[in-house]
């Protein structure tokens, strides 16, 4: 396995900062599993946009509905302080 995908290489490249949120994700991740899980949904990019979906303790349907509520969340956060759709004529 090259550098690239070695989890300790890759940890002894990340600035502190980095590694905070790091374990900020991996605590949200690991609640997906055992008792009271949540659920997720993980995108990744690639060179062809969407490189990869892996989704946590849902299935396609539960995947499909994070994802519209997700949508829903990023199109509020877009218009946030923005002047009222009257004013774009």
């Amino acid at each position: 396995m090259n550098d690239e995908h070695n989890l300790e290489a890759r940890l002894a490249l990340m600035s502190d900062e980095e590694k905070q949120h790091f374990k900020t994700v991996v605590l949200e991740l690991v609640q997906c599993y055992g008792p009271d899980a949540k659920q997720a949904v993980i995108l990744f990019n690639g060179s062809d946009k969407l490189g990869g979906i892996v989704t946590l303790n849902c299935n396609e349907m539960e995947a499909a509905e994070l994802m519209l509520e997700a949508n829903d969340f990023f199109g509020f956060l877009n218009v946030i302080g923005a002047p009222p759709k009257e004013a774009f004529n």
